[in-house]
């Protein structure tokens, strides 16, 4: 019974403490130095649905792909210029049961199916994409590859690989919408809404959940809608992804030498960063 009055008192202190963690404001945004690295590791795992000619045709897949980014310029103002590059692609499908695998490290020559997927996506190793971006992750401008392949992907932002923040402060439970066009030659349009859930020492955790849409994308007509939900753990202090889980589930009609390709697509995409 002695110890009851000390008891309370500890009690108290600590629920005192997480009231005030819970209702701490936290500036987020990119607090990144010229010069500094990042190797990334994406895994993608999509089934594609398309109707061509009055017949369906499903294909899984599977990618592994690594990348460098390097942060290449910082300006008065704090934009950066991310340099992100491809450094190698595992590829794998699966259509109508036919398998085929492409390794950029060890690629298949005697495979003419691999050989047609490895020019493909060959293209965008080793070609550096340069992304700048405002402080908060607004993109800003976007280079694609320099030899013209569009295995840019929007530098990751239709997927949610990069955060965009508020320019305001917020606290745990808040949330703040985004509108973004990543690429200014397309009509590509990401609306997403944020949620801060979670602050846990040097980390926080934010979900997200958005809708895409678009009439064109890296120059080729494609009607687009879809949606994109999931949740990022970033470095609170330079504002980083570090890891990412991703479902996305898109809607296409593309269009090729005048006919309609409509298709369906979902994928799940997971991240990891060092």
């Amino acid at each position: 019974m002695k110890n009851l009055p000390s008891l309370f008192f500890v009690i108290i202190i600590l629920l005192l403490t997480t009231n005030v963690n819970s209702q701490k404001a936290y500036q987020l945004s990119y607090k990144l130095e010229k010069g500094q690295h990042f190797e990334l590791e994406i895994k993608n795992n999509q089934n594609i649905s398309m109707n061509m000619q009055g017949q369906t045709m499903v294909l899984q897949q599977q990618m592994i792909m690594n990348q460098q980014m390097t942060v290449s310029e910082t300006d008065s103002v704090n934009n950066k210029d991310l340099e992100l590059t491809y450094t190698s692609l595992w590829f794998k499908q699966n259509a109508m049961g036919m398998e085929v695998i492409w390794d950029s490290k060890n690629p298949d020559t005697t495979n003419p199916i691999a050989t047609q997927i490895g020019q493909a996506l060959g293209k965008i190793i080793g070609s550096p994409i340069h992304v700048i971006i405002d402080q908060y992750g607004n993109p800003i401008k976007l280079t694609k590859q320099s030899d013209g392949g569009k295995g840019a992907n929007l530098a990751g932002f239709e997927s949610g690989m990069m955060v965009v923040y508020s320019d305001k402060k917020v606290k745990e439970g808040d949330s703040w919408q985004t509108k973004l066009q990543p690429d200014p030659a397309s009509d590509f349009i990401i609306e997403s809404t944020y949620k801060l859930e979670e602050v846990k020492g040097k980390k926080a955790v934010i979900g997200f959940e958005g809708k895409i849409t678009g009439t064109t994308i890296m120059g080729e007509k494609a009607v687009i809608n879809g949606t994109v939900t999931g949740s990022s753990t970033i470095d609170i202090h330079t504002g980083w992804v570090l890891t990412a889980s991703i479902t996305q589930k898109l809607e296409m009609e593309m269009e090729q030498q005048g006919m309609k390709l409509p298709m369906q697509m979902s994928s799940f995409i997971e991240l990891t960063s060092k």
